[in-house]
């Protein structure tokens, strides 16, 4: 796996935004990783969404699920008492769902490709890749 998807970036794919598309086939080579969390987020939007189920599935299989949060639970842990007391605000603001998927990438040691600037930059030691708009 060479990269970890945020939300965020599933969403502009399943919208066929320029910007993801533009991204994805620059980067056709390369795997992708996607949480627990964000197949969560994804299905519950799309679900809200009245989307068909068997379409969501089949979209989804783009990437490769990572499940198994046991492993990233102390990366989980020490990056968010980091957060709690280097940048409290910032840690407020995150949420509980960005800051899994950041120490699911932080544990992987995989870039997280994201929209979200706001939210991963705080984030010490994680690469996070923004694709442009434009």
């Amino acid at each position: 796996m060479d990269l970890i998807a945020d939300t965020t970036f599933l969403v502009g794919l399943w919208r066929k935004q320029a910007w993801a598309r533009r991204y994805a086939h620059a980067n056709q080579s390369k795997t992708i990783g996607l949480p627990w969390i964000v197949l969560g987020e994804f299905w519950h939007g799309a679900t809200l969404a009245n989307h068909d189920p068997a379409t969501i599935e089949l979209f989804l299989q783009i990437g490769i699920p990572v499940c198994d949060p046991v492993p990233v639970i102390p990366v989980y842990e020490r990056m968010c008492a980091r957060l709690q007391t280097d940048a409290a605000e910032a840690y407020k603001a995150i949420g509980q769902n960005d800051l899994w998927i950041a120490a699911v990438a932080l544990y992987l040691q995989k870039p997280l490709v994201s929209r979200n600037r706001r939210h991963f930059d705080v984030v010490k030691g994680l690469e996070l890749i923004v694709p442009e708009k434009g």
